[in-house]
């Protein structure tokens, strides 16, 4: 039973080791995908109100984004608009969070033009910053679906300019965005640029600049190479922008040493108990080793290999069912919450898509902590068997 207990928590730590982990996996994946790729620059404390998303902190990306490309680091750059806005169909009204992008240029940094799943993405030119100003939108799924829209139906945009006057678009739904990120599907519109700068009153102005780099390793010395470097900007990666995804990870890690503290209490308490049980059943044959030689070390020996087996067994079992459940279940087999996840709003993910990975470093590192754990339990019954006096130990049988 001791070993069994064991073998079930190991597995159920490997099991949810492999569910966060794919979560925060592809939550890592979807915030560069589809909002920060890898660098972000803004201008000068616009990280310090991002919530508000201020449209007075703006900047020229045409002194930027020509370096930027230069450098062979970089794989490709975009500027973009974030901006708060209301979405109304004349009866109802939402919030919403805008982006404008340059089409052609957004689609080599970001993957949203992919996840469109109704209609079209937006027009645009290559050659002309923010050259089309295309009069339509795409819309995530959710958003759409809360105003029973689709393609070709048209809803107001209300949002306040760079100097706090209002604005109202009358745009066509042009596409449906589907990226199965919450915060884009529930939340978010996409418009051109070029309509934003206009109806915006930003002039060439952007909110931020995105690069996206040919090694995502050197993200931290891309950053240090060009800390300073552009007057009234600065520059972030990804990690640092999604903050809170990243305590939400951290978070997971905890729960994780919870689960290892509980196969820690399995261990002593039952393994211990285990122990102590059968030295109290031998209290005989320990006399009789005593009585013949057996060191009071060479007893405790016995009973703490006994323990150790018990450990090893059990965290074999584990690691193998674990092993066996992630490589054929949960890399491949999932449960979906996206459902779930508009009624608990944002909380930390960006997926309701569960899907296991594989996190091979994870299987020696239990398989360790469980052996060394139940060794370490088995020393006070070890100790309590070989305190016996052997003439005590053999009249009482």
């Amino acid at each position: 039973m001791t070993l069994s207990a064991l073998a079930v928590a190991i597995l159920f730590l490997i099991i949810f080791d492999s569910y966060f982990k794919g979560l925060n996996l592809k939550t890592f994946e979807k915030i560069i995908d589809y909002e920060t790729a890898h660098i972000k620059i803004y201008a000068q404390g616009y990280k310090e109100d991002i919530d508000n998303l201020p449209l007075e902190k703006t900047f020229d990306p045409l002194k930027i984004i020509p370096i930027l490309k230069n450098d062979p680091e970089v794989k490709s750059v975009t500027p973009r608009i974030s901006f708060r806005c209301t979405l109304s169909n004349g009866i109802d009204q939402l919030p919403a969070v805008g982006l404008a992008v340059d089409p052609v240029q957004d689609e080599n940094v970001f993957t949203m033009k992919s996840s469109i799943s109704q209609g079209e993405y937006l027009m645009g030119s290559s050659t002309e910053l923010g050259a089309s100003t295309e009069e339509a939108m795409a819309i995530g799924a959710d958003l759409a679906q809360d105003f029973n829209a689709g393609i070709g139906d048209t809803l107001t945009v209300l949002a306040r300019t760079k100097y706090s006057t209002f604005q109202a678009l009358d745009l066509k739904i042009k596409g449906i965005i589907k990226s199965d990120d919450y915060t884009i599907d529930a939340n978010s519109i996409l418009i051109t640029l070029a309509l934003a700068q206009k109806a915006l009153d930003l002039g060439k102005g952007v909110t931020e600049v995105d690069v996206r780099l040919k090694d995502p390793e050197r993200i931290d010395l891309f950053k240090k190479k060009y800390f300073g470097r552009f007057p009234g900007s600065e520059i972030w990666t990804w990690k640092e922008v999604a903050e809170d995804v990243m305590a939400h990870s951290r978070s997971h890690d905890r729960g994780k040493n919870i689960v290892f503290f509980c196969i820690l209490i399995i261990a002593l308490v039952g393994i211990s108990n285990t122990i102590l049980i059968a030295a109290f059943e031998r209290t005989r044959e320990i006399g009789m080793l005593a009585a013949m030689g057996m060191k009071r070390g060479q007893i405790v020996g016995l009973f703490i290999l006994e323990g150790t087996m018990i450990g090893m067994v059990g965290s074999a079992l584990g690691c193998l069912a674990g092993f066996l459940l992630v490589v054929f279940w949960t890399t491949r087999f999932g449960f979906d919450l996206s459902f779930a996840m508009k009624s608990w709003g944002y909380i930390g993910f960006r997926s309701g898509v569960f899907l296991g990975a594989w996190n091979p470093e994870l299987i020696p590192e239990v398989f360790i902590f469980g052996v060394v754990v139940s060794a370490l339990s088995s020393i006070y019954p070890a100790w309590v068997a070989s305190r016996m006096e052997p003439t005590e130990a053999l009249r009482k049988y």
